[in-house]
């Protein structure tokens, strides 16, 4: 934990930011690295019955933190994926909270 799912994003693009973003990340939350996943979802956006490239969409899902640490994952999130793509990108972060006790590993609830 936590889970981040990138749309409108290349696997190109997601291989060049997971390091670095996956070290920060794990820095901010105290986390180990072999609990964080990343996964790109292939999807299209349609605008006005017409396919169109869409901007970075990225889903946040993890257990509650502090909202300066939620602040401050949206921040470096977006920092590296405007390293990457260029300044003027538009990139959304939305900051999905789960539950513990509905979150299950082999079976067993956190």
């Amino acid at each position: 934990m936590p889970h981040l799912r990138f749309r409108a994003v290349t696997l190109e693009t997601l291989q060049q930011v997971s390091g670095p973003l996956l070290a920060e990340l794990c820095e901010l939350t105290g986390g180990k690295p072999e609990f964080v996943t990343m996964e790109r979802i292939d999807s299209c956006w349609i605008r006005n019955g017409e396919p169109e490239a869409g901007f970075p969409f990225v889903e946040l899902h993890w257990f509650e933190r502090p909202q300066e640490m939620q602040d401050e994952a949206a921040r470096l999130i977006t920092r590296h994926l405007k390293r990457v793509l260029g300044e003027q990108t538009y990139v959304v972060v939305q900051v999905i909270p789960l539950v513990k006790s509905a979150y299950y590993s082999n079976g067993e609830h956190y």
